[in-house]
């Protein structure tokens, strides 16, 4: 408490009209953060999926082609992954490559490779004897993966599906730098503008806090058992 208390004193005169002022744009920023994540999110999670069952079911060329990509992936700063999607794409279709599908395409990709190894492991934690169980009742190879494995797996997986998903929207934070103007760079230009670093960045390390803290809740709200921690 009494550490709040001394915070609260040292701040107490810092310019916040600014971060009031600037508030709309800031959530528009924060917005644009939020719908780049979850959309990143979903589409890495749904091509993770498939290249996790590549990886662990397909043809030896299949799984030896989906296992370089993720770990060639995971291997490259994201942020390298980012400008070869946004200045690399240009030049080799002829086309102009806009910041918010840059950073769409860049981000489902990352979140791809991260994901896809999230699913491998969940697909690994069902017990071979419900697959050859599903097998013996008649079920094709399909039906198996879709409606015995997989929702085993996802519900084993979900802690660390919950995990990636908070890293997937810190590193949204990385697309100012090709010029989206999402809650980070939203806070950079309104700084620039009126030089109040110390509330506005103080801000944004709230929000994202708060915001990373929702998304891990979510696990709890889920199934109350589960936690990130170990």
């Amino acid at each position: 408490m009494a550490v709040l208390l001394a915070g609260a004193w040292l701040v107490r005169d810092w310019r916040w009209s600014v971060v009031w002022q600037a508030s709309p744009f800031l959530l528009r920023g924060l917005g644009v953060s939020w719908e780049l994540a979850m959309l990143s999110a979903a589409i890495g999670l749904a091509s993770g999926t498939l290249l996790a069952a590549a990886r662990l079911y397909g043809h030896p060329m299949i799984r030896r082609t989906a296992a370089a990509y993720i770990e060639v992936i995971r291997s490259i700063p994201q942020i390298m992954i980012i400008f070869w999607i946004f200045f690399s794409v240009p030049p080799l279709t002829g086309t102009v490559m806009n910041a918010w599908p840059a950073a769409l395409i860049a981000l489902s990709i990352i979140a791809s490779a991260y994901l896809a190894e999230v699913v491998r492991a969940g697909l690994l934690s069902v017990p071979r004897v419900h697959r050859e169980s599903a097998y013996a009742a008649g079920l094709g190879g399909t039906t198996t993966f879709v409606h015995v494995i997989l929702p085993q797996a996802l519900r084993n997986m979900l802690p660390a599906l919950i995990a990636h998903i908070v890293m997937i929207f810190k590193v949204t934070s990385l697309v100012y730098l090709i010029g989206l103007v999402d809650f980070f760079r939203a806070t950079m230009l309104v700084n620039n503008r009126d030089y109040a670093p110390y509330p506005l960045y103080l801000t944004m390390a709230l929000v994202y806090f708060f915001c990373n803290f929702f998304l891990s809740a979510l696990i709890r709200w889920f199934d109350p058992k589960y936690t990130l921690s170990a």
